[in-house]
């Protein structure tokens, strides 16, 4: 018993309450230097400036009441000093009960500019601001020595210090005034923290932060390169017994030369710049900003999102529990279908006379998947015959089915549909109640005839027939063209109820008394693909007719909504957003929310565990915890996609399929195999 004490007892010091699971991001805009503080039962976090829509916010603030849902509020320092010219870095607010004021410390660039940057101080009555500067700065000196400013009260003497420091020189501190207006008549500052103290890190020491724990005063920086194309930073500790110190580093406690308590990881680069608070159970946060991973992009450094994780001490220095979400590991591609290389070396003219177009290699493109029985999966695809889109007596693309016995580790096709005259593509598949398998396409005479057809297989897709025409505009040659008048990318859904219902990409109302380039429409049918009901608009926006949203994909979450991805080009340039729904038909009005680092081409999965994976022609793979609120991104499948669909194949595994560009030209369908972790 009392050996189970003494270890209860440890397990209390260790952490005194559960603390907060948060996903990260919680801002996933420009939010670099976050400084977070908890007053009056609210959580409020301060940045650097940024410009949002055109506007420059000097000091820019948040607000939340959880941790995780964060609303910018606006400039906590609207009017800017008059002895401050730009460059409005690195807040820190601090409420003191004695002067019963909330104090805003921060560095700007000088009017004069042979001051180079000084550090500044305001003051307000609520945690919003807005925050009033006492009139000159506090210090001004060379390059950007005198910036990152962290106020701190000693908890045990009550003495007012101001921390500070970068631009390769150490970090300071100095003792203030007892209403921060000043340095204390007498101070002078003192060195703690050097550069080239570390193996690595070590240019540059700036960003300090001083935390008291269990009688010792921690002292977070940050090093070195914040910024840019190459950044190279981290967040290091140091420890004393003093707010003064002297300070030992991590490295030099236990001999390893490295102080790092937070570095990059696959999904973050460059973190740093950290403040650290506590929550009303007393659990330890460190908030800092971050550059996304972003696999196969080049990296700028010109958005520095929020994020929050939780800090514990142990064995007397701070560990980081990183909250980097769900992540994926990756097997070598299976070929579904590598068609031989079809080639036109010449030009063949459009429907309608139009002029025609350079044709190059083709393969197969846009695979769509379908779970049947155990391990067997269909796979329905596009193949090149012949150019198509192209007034030809044969058509051009056809649909393919192939199957998989073994969890798409192997496929063999099984069927070829086809419409003479006309070309079909954009194919999906679903499995009735009863067996069958429907499949949905476009089959389109370029610019001239666009209808939406379903297709039955009561054979597992050996054999079909045409079912019905979800939709469809019929014009003379050329008719249908400039601006193109079609129905294009439908994929199905089942109901609450049973119903089938179907979505796809509308542009027969460009020519409306009220006119939209591209809508997403959606139909349902009463009998199980025979027929369809009215058309209902699912993403539009009223006023913006230049809006295309198009390629829908949806599910249905495991909190029983719905919910759609789609890409809207024109002025959204295609990137990717999100609708839900409750009951699968009944949708808001607009265009919804994006997702970030998606772009074109959507597709979206959920898991069994309620887990959202979204992937797009962007390559990158984003996975959400919270039905969409909040995503990360994580390892891509591919470096390069196109059209990609995703579906979970066993209870951590997934499938991403991609139209996989080829060295011979044109394309292949191909499938990789991922692992998914919690």
């Amino acid at each position: 018993m009392k050996a189970l004490s003494i270890i209860a007892a440890m397990l209390f010091c260790i952490s005194t309450a559960a603390q907060q699971k948060i996903i990260n991001p919680v801002i996933d805009l420009d939010f670099p230097d976050p400084t977070v503080i908890r007053t009056n039962g609210k959580y409020y976090a301060y940045a650097t400036n940024p410009n949002r829509r055109g506007k420059t916010l000097h000091i820019q603030v948040a607000g939340s009441t959880d941790l995780q849902n964060w609303a910018i509020i606006g400039d906590a320092l609207p009017q800017k000093p008059s002895w401050g010219s730009h460059d409005f870095w690195a807040p820190h607010v601090i409420y003191d009960q004695q002067i019963k004021k909330y104090v805003l410390f921060y560095s700007a660039e000088s009017v004069d500019t042979t001051l180079g940057k000084c550090l500044g101080v305001a003051y307000a009555d609520k945690p919003e601001g807005p925050f009033v500067d006492k009139g000159t700065p506090l210090i001004c000196g060379e390059t950007f020595v005198n910036i990152d400013p962290m106020a701190f009260i000693d908890p045990v003497s009550g003495r007012k210090l101001l921390y500070w420091g970068s631009a390769h020189k150490p970090i300071k501190v100095q003792e203030m005034t007892d209403d921060w207006s000043a340095f204390k008549p007498g101070s002078s500052p003192k060195d703690l923290i050097f550069p080239a103290r570390e193996k690595k890190y070590d240019r540059l020491v700036e960003g300090a932060w001083v935390d008291y724990y269990n009688g010792k005063y921690y002292l977070y920086y940050s090093g070195d390169n914040c910024c840019g194309a190459n950044p190279s930073y981290a967040v290091l500790v140091a420890r004393a017994d003093k707010p003064e110190g002297p300070f030992i580093t991590l490295g030099e406690e236990n001999g390893t030369g490295s102080s790092v308590v937070l570095e990059m990881n696959e999904h973050w680069i460059g973190p740093g710049h950290n403040s650290i608070f506590t929550d009303a159970k007393g659990n330890r946060y460190i908030a800092y900003h971050a550059i996304a991973a972003k696999p196969g992009e080049k990296i700028t450094g010109d958005i520095r999102v929020f994020l929050i994780d939780p800090v514990e001490y142990r064995n007397g220095w701070p560990v980081v529990k990183r909250q980097n979400g769900s992540s994926i590991s990756w097997t070598d591609s299976v070929d579904v279908r590598n068609v031989p290389v079809f080639e036109d070396k010449g030009k063949v003219s459009e429907a309608g006379g139009t002029s025609g177009r350079s044709h190059g290699r083709y393969g197969a493109q846009y695979g769509r998947l379908l779970p049947l029985k155990g391990k067997t999966w269909l796979a329905g695809y596009t193949i090149s015959r012949n150019n198509g889109y192209a007034k030809e007596p044969d058509g051009g693309l056809e649909l393919e089915i192939a199957r998989s016995d073994d969890n798409g580790r192997n496929w063999k096709a099984i069927a070829t549909l086809s419409d003479p005259g006309r070309d079909l593509d954009n194919a999906q598949l679903i499995q009735l109640a009863d067996k069958s398998i429907l499949l949905s396409c476009r089959s389109v005479r370029w610019q001239e005839s666009y209808r939406l057809y379903v297709y039955r297989s009561t054979d597992n897709g050996l054999s079909w027939t045409k079912l019905s025409t979800i939709d469809a505009n019929e014009g003379k040659p050329g008719e249908l063209g400039k601006p193109d008048k079609g129905v294009y990318e439908p994929h199905f859904y089942m109901l609450p109820d049973g119903r089938l219902a179907v979505m796809y990409a509308s542009e027969k109302h460009v020519t409306d008394s009220v006119s939209y380039s591209q809508i997403i429409s959606q139909k349902i049918s009463p009998d199980q693909g025979k027929t369809w009901g009215h058309e209902i608009w699912v993403a539009y926006e009223p006023g913006h007719p230049e809006s295309r949203p198009g390629m829908p994909v949806w599910t249905r979450m495991k909190n029983g909504q719905y919910i759609v991805v789609y890409e809207i080009c024109g002025p959204e340039k295609c990137n990717v957003y999100y609708k839900t729904s409750k009951d699968g038909f009944t949708w808001p009005v607009g265009l919804g929310t994006p997702i970030p680092n998606q772009w074109a081409g959507p597709y979206i999965l959920s898991l069994s565990d309620g887990r959202l994976i979204v992937t797009s022609n962007k390559s990158n793979i984003s996975i959400s915890d919270d039905y969409g609120k909040h995503w990360h991104t994580t390892s891509a499948a591919w470096n390069r996609t196109l059209w990609p669909s995703i579906y979970q194949s066993g209870k951590k595994e997934i499938m991403v399929v991609n139209s996989a560009a080829r060295p011979e030209g044109g394309h292949a369908i191909k499938v990789r195999i991922g692992q998914v972790s919690e």
